[in-house]
């Protein structure tokens, strides 16, 4: 892959709640500013800001209200919108190189995640976990113009991990420590549900989006009784095993029980997770956070 052929790509989203925060941004805030929704009047000696005087509003409220003694002139105020940052949890585990899913694919979700979150005037920040924290791995909250191709480049070059396991997790989401904060977690979940469940402790009071890839490794078996050799994900060991036809489905069955009880793992915290087998799209972020919305 090389990092000239990643094409910018934007998707719209949107944070739940209001932010609190003077830094300018593009989600609704609660502080008073320079924003674009209106939040009522207020009286022009309080927010001495003629350019906002309302001359209509200081008529009405005269007439409405005989006993005002002097004419009082009237201003609107507006809330102004804040920025917010966009984490990118991102696995680098062994299992994470094999099959459908490898660091191309995280590399091509890392740049659009900055390319977005900085175009629209937020902070991007990611960081990578295998068996450890990958503080080789790690960028920092910024909102350098740079930063898409520089992230994607950190996963492309990134290492092999050193051992086998993804608890690296628990220490990564303790680094996002920002008010308010999307964190998008992207993994295909090959582990322990304790250590999701731990981490999603720790993330609780972010907006947490699980991005699930799903491996296809099953649908390549035999369907026929015969020698097949399967190599272990993670600690790459490779294994001789005689393949009848009902051990592929009891395969695919248990992949089928772990990824159900990861949905209602997410589920308990009110985090709906996104599924994909390629390359995820801007659109199908889009309509991710268009389903937020409506629900």
């Amino acid at each position: 892959m090389d990092l000239r052929d990643l094409q910018p790509q934007e998707f719209t989203y949107r944070f739940p709640d209001k932010v609190f925060g003077h830094v300018p941004g593009a989600h609704s805030g609660t502080a008073l500013g320079s924003g674009d929704r209106f939040a009522g009047f207020a009286d022009l000696f309080d927010y001495p800001d003629p350019r906002r005087l309302d001359i209509r509003a200081s008529i009405r409220s005269q007439a409405a209200d005989i006993t005002q003694q002097q004419q009082r002139w009237l201003v609107k105020r507006y809330q102004q919108r804040a920025s917010i940052t966009l984490w990118l949890l991102a696995d680098v585990s062994k299992s994470m190189s094999v099959a459908s899913v490898n660091h191309e694919r995280l590399a091509r979700l890392a740049h659009m995640i900055a390319h977005t979150a900085i175009g629209l005037g937020d902070r991007f920040a990611m960081a990578a976990f295998d068996s450890l924290w990958r503080q080789d791995l790690t960028i920092m909250p910024t909102t350098q113009r740079s930063m898409p191709a520089f992230a994607a480049e950190k996963l492309l070059t990134a290492p092999a991990p050193a051992a086998p396991g993804a608890d690296g997790l628990s220490h990564a989401a303790d680094l996002v420590n920002n008010k308010r904060a999307m964190v998008f977690l992207a993994s295909d979940f090959c582990f322990d549900l304790e250590l999701v469940e731990r981490s999603l402790r720790k993330l609780s009071q972010y907006t947490v989006i699980p991005i699930i890839w799903r491996h296809d490794d099953v649908d390549h078996f035999p369907s026929h009784a015969g020698w097949a050799e399967t190599r272990d994900a993670e600690t790459g060991q490779r294994h001789s095993v005689w393949m009848r036809p009902g051990m592929k489905k009891r395969w695919q069955q248990q992949m089928d029980d772990h990824f159900s009880r990861l949905t209602e793992c997410f589920m308990r915290y009110r985090i709906r997770p996104l599924f994909v087998d390629g390359d995820i799209t801007p659109q199908q972020l889009t309509e991710y956070f268009h389903g937020m919305k409506r629900a």
